[in-house]
């Protein structure tokens, strides 16, 4: 019983819905960000990139994926051969 009554006490002075949101208004209003406008040759240029990005990335888990592959591959026969030979 001491313990509810206690974790009572302590609701009792956490902060309201309506207090917290006070606290933020002001930050919420305020915030303005602004975007440089490009053109469509460097929104081209930039696409391009991404997608080149992308296709390293792709190729470089390919071959993470074959080189783990190769590896448990090697494991797994090495294991067969030690244990039926």
């Amino acid at each position: 019983m001491l313990v509810v009554k206690a974790n009572r006490a302590l609701l009792r002075k956490r902060p309201s819905y309506k207090d917290v949101r006070k606290a933020y208004d002001g930050y919420l209003n305020e915030t303005q960000l602004h975007f440089k406008e490009l053109t469509p040759f460097e929104q081209k240029k930039i696409r391009d990139k991404i997608i080149e990005q992308a296709k390293r990335d792709r190729w470089e888990e390919i071959k993470i994926s074959l080189i783990s592959l190769f590896i448990l591959s090697a494991i797994i026969t090495g294991i067969y051969f030690w244990f039926f030979n």
